[in-house]
């Protein structure tokens, strides 16, 4: 079905996938990775309980590990038990769905560019599609030539993807997930990614194809959801991590905030069914409270 590299030879790729709570979820991504026409050396599992493994577990090539709790925790976890022997990475959410041969396309491509030292790949789609309609979706698109080799690293696309992210494992030894974010940890791809921009370059390639199912279940509270999304942003910008000039950086983190918290405000009043709008406005507004009392972080959503 899909054309065969030529330059693998020697490469190597493991993938890690941090889940929690969607158990049958997790099997079908699980089950995908095993179809690539590139295998990887490791498929890592990183779950806080043995309830969040398939009902299927242990296979060749599957590790599960079980204990730490949090994203960024869990991918770290993860990296740990690949050897620096490795080539690349992958990271994929529990509901991503690759094209048979996204890992082949990532490897070949980045064996081809070492100046890139991470990239994304290009979604089909994402949200409301189910498992198999994204596998006939991504069988049957055929990418035009342009599509095929592009490779964006400005504007929006120079921030990787968290769904779906290949490093450098080399990298990896310097750049890791940032820990002092918890729980679904909002922005750590954001974070990595400008971290990552000191080491060379990031970006999509269109050569990997994939899809986000943005799936329910192993969800966090909204009003979670809304104070990290002042916190985490709050945080980055106190620790100098912002793709911007540091005035236009503050700037843009006081706009956000503001037409977030406006948004949730709107949506609350007019009864949107949507959303737990409350819980989200609440979190928005616990949050700028901290930052005016010099306790804001994103730690903070432990206590709530």
């Amino acid at each position: 079905m899909y054309p065969v590299a030529q330059n693998l030879e020697g490469s190597s790729i493991s993938v890690v996938i941090a889940s929690k709570g969607r158990a049958e979820v997790l099997g079908e991504t699980i089950e995908s990775l095993r179809q690539q026409t590139f295998k990887p050396k490791q498929i890592i599992i990183v779950v806080p309980s043995r309830e969040d493994l398939p009902t299927k577990q242990c296979r060749d090539g599957v590790q599960f590990i079980v204990g730490p709790h949090g994203l960024t925790t869990q991918r770290n976890k993860g990296l740990e038990a690949i050897p620096q022997t490795i080539d690349y990475v992958g990271y994929f959410d529990d509901d991503f769905e690759p094209r048979a041969d996204y890992l082949e396309q990532a490897v070949v491509f980045l064996n081809a560019n070492p100046s890139i030292v991470g990239l994304s790949g290009h979604l089909l789609t994402r949200g409301h599609i189910s498992r198999e309609q994204s596998k006939e979706l991504l069988a049957n698109f055929e990418p035009n030539g342009e599509l095929r080799g592009s490779f964006y690293s400005k504007g929006k696309h120079h921030i990787l993807y968290g769904c779906n992210m290949i490093i450098r494992r080399a990298i990896l030894d310097y750049e890791r997930f940032d820990e002092n974010l918890p729980f679904y940890a909002f922005g750590e791809d954001y974070d990595l990614s400008i971290r990552l921009e000191r080491h060379g370059l990031i970006g999509r390639f269109g050569g990997c194809l994939g899809v986000h199912l943005e799936l329910p279940g192993g969800r966090v509270r909204e009003v979670l959801r809304g104070y990290s999304f002042v916190a985490n942003n709050w945080y980055f910008l106190k620790k100098g991590v912002t793709h911007l000039s540091p005035v236009m950086a503050w700037v843009r983190f006081w706009f956000i905030v503001g037409r977030s918290t406006m948004v949730s405000l709107w949506n609350l009043a007019k009864r949107d069914p949507s959303l737990d709008w409350k819980g989200r406005l609440k979190g928005h507004l616990v949050a700028l409270k901290d930052i005016f009392v010099g306790r804001c972080h994103p730690e903070r959503i432990r206590e709530m």
